[in-house]
């Protein structure tokens, strides 16, 4: 019984230790260099390593050099089992508001080792709420948008690629 109640003891204490001393920085720097390689750039932020997150703010995106969103807020949080990433406040560049409305208050994703397979998203801003999954396995994306009125009457030509279910935009893309 004692060997059993030591190795719980040793097994908590290394997942314990393992969150808090994950090298969340690095990881951050892995991301960039995966986002430089599409041409996705993320500069001028500040970072702050925290116990368990890593909190970056300020940050501008962009996209085959030019600039198109400025996020000020992106948490980046993993519990061992549990991974959430959120973005807080994106502005877009005015030259992009004609494609999205701008700005998105948040946006949250998150993955779980329990469900491997899938990672979800939730975002809210001017165009209302919107739930997405993304099935790695079987590489699809699927959004579900419950759209306000200003995205209705301002970006109908967005919505125009979704299906319109059970009072829901709902688009569906397979990469």
């Amino acid at each position: 019984m004692k060997k059993i109640l030591k190795f719980f003891m040793y097994l908590f204490a290394f997942i314990l230790f393992f969150m808090i001393f994950l090298p969340k920085e690095s990881l951050y720097n892995l991301l960039e260099k995966e986002l430089e390689q599409k041409q996705i750039i993320i500069s001028d932020e500040i970072r702050d390593e925290k116990l368990l997150s890593l909190n970056v703010s300020n940050a501008n995106i962009f996209f085959e050099g030019i600039n198109i969103a400025k996020v000020d807020s992106f948490n980046f949080m993993s519990l061992f089992l549990y991974t959430k990433i959120e973005l807080t406040n994106i502005s877009l560049i005015d030259s992009f508001t004609s494609f999205a409305p701008s700005p998105i208050d948040k946006i949250d994703i998150r993955h779980s080792i329990l469900n491997p397979n899938k990672i979800y998203m939730e975002a809210f801003g001017l165009f209302g709420e919107m739930k997405a999954e993304i099935n790695i396995l079987n590489r699809v994306l699927k959004v579900e948008l419950n759209a306000s009125k200003q995205m209705k009457n301002s970006y109908s030509k967005l919505l125009k690629y979704f299906k319109y279910e059970n009072e829901r935009y709902v688009y569906e893309y397979k990469f």
